[in-house]
């Protein structure tokens, strides 16, 4: 009878700890699940508060827009602060979820990170070349800011 007892005893305890183990199992998924989302959702702001600034910037250079120094150059300082936000919010597990990155990013890791510093270079020099005040060269360093965003939105991002 007693041997009974801890035999039951010991099952009982086998079944608490593997219950346990499963549910910790599920919290650390739903924890992973909760920074897959956090970390989208940090890479998809800074992309949007990007593309407003970059958007101005753009009704400037086209013309839509009446030039003013101060605010090109503060739109351009914004612009290349924000273009070095989104980038650590591309983690393991946030290739899922409601994202328009494609999972190549995750294959071709060197290659992504290349474009993103090369954004960088160039919304830095835009900053520089907001300061001079010179409308024909800010549209062209607009121009390849924006070629730079549209070649990692050519081979990283969803339609």
């Amino acid at each position: 009878m007693v041997y009974r007892m801890k035999r039951l005893t010991m099952r009982m305890i086998q079944i608490i700890l593997g219950a346990s183990l499963l549910a910790s199992s599920v919290n650390l998924s739903f924890a992973q699940d909760r920074k897959s989302e956090q970390a989208i959702k940090h890479r998809r702001a800074g992309f949007t508060l990007m593309s407003t600034y970059f958007s101005r910037l753009l009704q400037t250079v086209e013309g839509d827009r009446p030039f003013n120094g101060p605010m090109v150059i503060s739109d351009a300082r914004t612009v290349e602060t924000l273009s070095r936000l989104p980038w650590e919010g591309f983690v393991p597990g946030s290739e899922r979820g409601e994202t328009k990155a494609k999972v190549d990013i995750w294959f071709e890791e060197e290659r992504f990170k290349n474009l993103t510093i090369e954004l960088e270079r160039k919304t830095s020099n835009l900053a520089k070349v907001a300061e001079t005040g010179d409308i024909k060269k800010i549209k062209l360093a607009f121009e390849e800011t924006r070629d730079a965003c549209n070649a990692c939105h050519k081979e990283f991002r969803k339609k």
